[in-house]
């Protein structure tokens, strides 16, 4: 976030849409930013109005009551103290509130004019907001800026901070390093206070930091993937003894088992991309994806794109940019996309919808192509003749298997599986 939000004060960009589930720590980076550039950082919410958050004697914007959004943005433009930072916070839930009111209609207004204005003094305005999607009557005005969690390094650096601080007789940590790293892993996709409670919560369920600590972090991400609506954790308790036959598959990832592990991140080994089974259904493909973070030992979240189709304009659009980032945000991970031919299978014919399903297509075959964390996507597909061409390019997936009927002596271990378990 730093270098790009420096970048744009640098270059005097005079409105951020500052995208971030961190409010309090992108508002402190910001100012950290801001301060080296020598601005002076005002901070306004709908409650106290402004308050000036870098040092120095400098007259207050507007009359220290400003606390309705249409007089903040007043009072802004009307501040001709130049090199001035003024971060906004809930302005986009406040335009959501308002949007189909006359002060809406003000707002707007108000907020183009002060981009002119803004450009003759010099000064600059940041909103904070939860979502990257800038309001549509805005986007010829606002630049966005996404503030990403934590990330690995930082993510070590709390959690190596908390034990320093917690962790004596009465709290023991019985971690190693190669546990911390794990737990470190286990907390991606966190905000930083969520890192921070969640090893005091093991701590004290477990009366200390034990390796159960992890399972513990983990499940703290379920709450959250559960309560976003939009992807699912599966628990697995599938191992490769599990599987009957399919030996390629199993050597597949059984090469791959520590791909996301601390000696893998050391050596800077290319994490995998993912995988593709194809095959009639009830051949076991779903029962692979389960094996597949069984065995790289990450993660397990399915993909539901039926849900994604919302009603309103740019919801369905929205909803997808929403479970991939969620996704990356709790990398290492798997992400399974079930079926994946009824989601797209028709995406070449889909002109009946406005475009909706081709934007979707287009915006996953990106992130499938661009992305840098560590996802593994595991797709599966009962008929090939389904999916688009450009989805089976070269690079999307390390391997695409198909997975047939089973052979007789594929059949004779299935049936040996199935006796081990019911014994």
């Amino acid at each position: 976030m730093e270098n790009h939000f420096e970048l744009c004060l640098c270059s005097e960009t005079v409105m951020t849409w500052l995208a971030t589930l961190e409010e309090d720590r992108s508002v402190l980076r910001a100012k950290v930013v801001a301060e080296n550039l020598g601005y002076i950082v005002f901070e306004w919410d709908c409650i106290d109005g402004f308050i000036q958050l870098s040092e120095g004697e400098v007259r207050q914007p507007g009359d220290g009551q400003c606390t309705h959004i249409g007089q903040a943005l007043t009072a802004v433009g009307q501040y001709k103290h130049d090199h001035s930072l003024f971060i906004f916070r809930d302005v986009h839930l406040l335009t959501d509130r308002l949007e189909r009111t006359a002060d809406y209609v003000s707002i707007v207004r108000e907020l183009k004019r002060l981009y002119h204005t803004l450009k003759q003094i010099g000064n600059t305005v940041v909103f904070t907001a939860t979502s990257p999607t800038i309001p549509e009557d805005l986007r010829d005005c606002l630049t966005l800026v996404e503030a990403s969690l934590p990330n690995q390094e930082e993510r070590q650096a709390i959690v190596t901070a908390w034990i320093r601080a917690n962790c004596r007789e009465e709290i023991p940590c019985d971690l190693d390093d190669e546990a911390i790293h794990r737990l470190v892993s286990a907390s991606a996709g966190m905000s930083s206070r969520q890192i921070q409670s969640a090893p005091a919560v093991s701590a004290i369920k477990q009366k200390g930091l034990m390796s159960a600590s992890v399972d513990d972090v983990i499940a703290e991400k379920v709450a959250v993937v559960r309560t976003s609506e939009v992807l699912d954790y599966i628990h697995v308790e599938e191992t490769l003894d599990n599987v009957g036959g399919l030996t390629g598959v199993k050597d597949f990832l059984r090469k791959r088992s520590l791909a996301f592990g601390p000696a893998a991140t050391r050596f800077g080994l290319p994490k995998p991309k993912g995988i593709l089974f194809i095959g009639p259904p009830g051949v076991g493909k779903s029962l692979l994806a389960k094996v597949a973070a069984s065995v790289l030992q990450i993660p397990l979240l399915r993909f539901d794109i039926g849900r994604f189709q919302g009603s309103l304009v740019g919801e369905s659009e929205k909803k997808m940019r929403l479970a991939l980032a969620l996704a990356e945000g709790q990398s290492p991970c798997i992400l399974w996309i079930d079926e994946i031919e009824k989601a797209f299978g028709g995406v070449t014919n889909s002109s009946g919808d406005s475009g909706v399903l081709q934007r979707q297509f287009g915006y996953l075959l990106n992130w499938t192509q661009e992305r840098t964390a560590p996802v593994f996507m595991v797709a599966t597909a009962n008929s090939i003749q389904q999916l688009p061409p450009e989805f089976l390019r070269k690079g999307r997936f390390d391997e695409i298997f198909f997975i047939d009927l089973p052979t007789a002596t594929e059949r004779k271990a299935i049936m040996k599986v199935y006796y081990v378990n019911a014994a």
